[in-house]
């Protein structure tokens, strides 16, 4: 096993808390997950995944965090994203 191999299996998610599958049979959490898949890699953020036993609201959640994100002043689109950068980095946050 390689450094790099053991890097990236040490940053895999691995969920303690109980969320629903990708596959999921619940219509609601079909339309949440097709809502907030991130349209360039696909992925449905932890967040989402995290409170998708309650679709409703994590769907509140997901467009209180976009409006936020979207409307805030002050920031280039760029800003923002270094913004989050640094602060996941900060936190321990793997993305």
């Amino acid at each position: 096993m390689t450094v790099l191999h053991s890097f990236v299996l040490m940053l895999s998610w691995v969920p303690w808390i109980q969320i629903e599958k990708d596959d999921s049979a619940n219509e609601e959490v079909k339309k949440l997950y097709k809502k907030t898949r991130n349209p360039v890699t696909g992925k449905i953020s932890d967040l989402t995944r995290l409170t998708s036993l309650t679709p409703e609201i994590s769907s509140h959640i997901d467009s209180l965090c976009s409006a936020v994100y979207q409307n805030a002043t002050g920031l280039s689109a760029k800003e923002k994203e270094i913004a989050a950068l640094v602060t996941s980095s900060f936190i321990g946050c793997v993305h």
